[in-house]
C-alpha cells in the first residue's frame, strides 16, 4: 500500500527543518568541519537516504526522528515543528505518568530547553568523569550549595560522533 501524501504542515515542517540543517551545514562549513548530509546521517542514525527524504518532506516526521534531529542540531523539536513537539511531550507525560503517578511539580520539559543549554547539555556529556564531577563543584559553588558527593558509578560519556558508514548501514532500518 503506498504512502499517504504528506499534509501542508508536515511540509512545512520539512521546509523549517531543511532549513535548520543548511543553516548548521553552513556554520560547521565554514568551521572547517564536516557538514555533508552523509556526516549528518551518521550522527542521527539514519541512512542519507531517510535523512534527504524528512528534510525534502517525502515521509512524516515523528517523535523518535525529531528528537534525534533536534539533539543534531542543537535545538528544539518546536522550532521546526509545533505538532511533532506537542505529540513528544504527550508521549513524555504519558512515560512519565507512567512511571510515577504523582507528577513532579520540579520535572523539566526539555523541549523548552534554549539552544545555550541544549548545547551546555551536549558539552557536558562528552567530558570525562572528573570534568563532570569538577563542573558539578563549580556550578554548586556558583548557587552557594554544597557539591554532592561523586556518584558512584559514573556513567559513561554520550559521544555525538557519527559512527562508521560501514556500521551505518549495518544498522536497522528506520521505520516509517
Amino acid at each position: 500500500m503506498p504512502a499517504l501524501p504528506l499534509t501542508a504542515e508536515q511540509k512545512e515542517d520539512a521546509a523549517r527543518l531543511k532549513k535548520l540543517f543548511l543553516s548548521w551545514k553552513s556554520s560547521r562549513k565554514e568551521a572547517g568541519e564536516p557538514s555533508s548530509q552523509d556526516f549528518f546521517s551518521d550522527m542521527v542514525g539514519f541512512g542519507q537516504s531517510a535523512v534527504s527524504q524528512y528534510l525534502n518532506g517525502k515521509i512524516p516526521l515523528n517523535p523518535h526522528a525529531a528528537a534525534k534531529f533536534s539533539k543534531a542540531l542543537g535545538c528544539q523539536i518546536s522550532d521546526f515543528s509545533e505538532s511533532v513537539a506537542a505529540l513528544a511531550i504527550e508521549i513524555g507525560e504519558g512515560v512519565g505518568a507512567a512511571i510515577d503517578q504523582a507528577p513532579d511539580p520540579a520535572r523539566m520539559d526539555i523541549t523548552e530547553l534554549s539552544r545555550q543549554e541544549v548545547q551546555l547539555v551536549l558539552t557536558f556529556r562528552e567530558l570525562q568523569e572528573t570534568e563532570r564531577q569538577e563542573l558539578a563543584k563549580f556550578a554548586h559553588k556558583l548557587m552557594h550549595k554544597p557539591a554532592p558527593p561523586p556518584e558512584k558509578s559514573p556513567s559513561q560519556p554520550v559521544k555525538l560522533q557519527p559512527s562508521t558508514p560501514l556500521a551505518r548501514k549495518s544498522r536497522e532500518k528506520v521505520a516509517h
